[in-house]
């Protein structure tokens, strides 16, 4: 596999002249012509590269020509770009009027908004992932530029309490307005065929939702699979940009997460359940993706 440059969402705000920040996780911008490059339209203006947090673009005005794993995108006036941690990006040309709308959220902040009681469906996210680029009609680029802006007023909400659950449901609210435009949207409503390692990936998926509890080991789901665990990791980089492990300690620990919340089970008892070997194992864990202890947690 091609291992390219792969930029942090703290690292790629550097780059934006200005922008709406809340701690790196949610960053509003504005892009315009200057940003990129007009003269040799047909030269490569950046190598590629990935960024690992999730960007939508929102053209408002003008042309772009963009590539996303090595495919070459005319963006136009109005429509979205939807750009994922294993999007491989190179940006070519823009014209002088272009302008367009960034919002850019971070794999932590996208973690925290959901649960593994949810998980993501490959079917979903493989139509996504085939079909980043979506031509908008004007009164679906209005309501999501207003959304954009709803995200900076919330960012600039310094002493609101619960600032960071706001924007949560502000990005939810997003969520489901897109889905609502997608639904009429033929290349992203049609099921994508999918490739071996794919169906792979929606099988892995399925296995962690029932299993995540009680199995730790990237053994277990290899098994499951019929694979080995080393391409079984493989495969989930490759898609995902997250190894087999990473995606089973994110499992396991939203599972932490709900059951923590519950106030009739005990730390102890949250451990049994999870299937560690005792508390202090499962102590570890957590604070080691937590920051925290289980117990400052459920007090927090």
């Amino acid at each position: 596999m091609i291992h390219l440059p792969s930029f942090e969402i703290i690292e790629l705000n550097k780059e934006i002249l200005s922008s709406d920040n809340f701690n790196n996780d949610v960053i509003v911008a504005s892009a315009e012509g200057s940003h990129f490059p007009s003269e040799n339209p047909d030269d490569l203006y950046t190598s590629p590269l990935r960024i690992n947090a999730v960007m939508f673009i929102l053209v408002l005005q003008g042309t772009a020509k963009v590539g996303i794993d090595f495919t070459l995108y005319t963006l136009m006036n109005p429509s979205l770009l939807m750009i994922m941690p294993t999007h491989t990006i190179q940006v070519y040309s823009r014209s002088e009027d272009f302008k367009a709308k960034l919002l850019i959220l971070s794999q932590n902040f996208l973690d925290e908004c959901s649960s593994i009681k949810t998980p993501p469906s490959a079917t979903l996210y493989m139509q996504l992932r085939k079909n980043p680029y979506v031509l908008l009609e004007p009164e679906e680029a209005v309501l999501l530029n207003d959304y954009t802006k709803l995200f900076i007023n919330k960012i600039r909400l310094k002493n609101h309490h619960f600032q960071l659950e706001v924007l949560r449901n502000t990005f939810i609210g997003f969520t489901l307005e897109l889905g609502n435009i997608f639904v009429d949207k033929e290349s992203i409503h049609k099921q994508p065929v999918l490739t071996r390692k794919e169906e792979m990936f929606q099988h892995f998926l399925e296995l962690l939702l029932t299993h995540s509890k009680s199995e730790h080991g990237v053994n277990f789901y290899a098994e499951k699979l019929c694979i080995t665990p080393q391409y079984l990791s493989l495969i989930l980089k490759e898609l995902t940009g997250k190894s087999a492990s990473k995606w089973i300690d994110e499992a396991l620990l939203m599972e932490a997460k709900i059951l923590l919340k519950t106030p009739n089970s005990t730390i102890q008892q949250v451990a049994d359940m999870l299937n560690f070997s005792d508390q202090s194992t499962f102590g570890k864990f957590f604070k080691k993706y937590m920051g925290i202890s289980p117990m400052e947690y459920r007090k927090s």
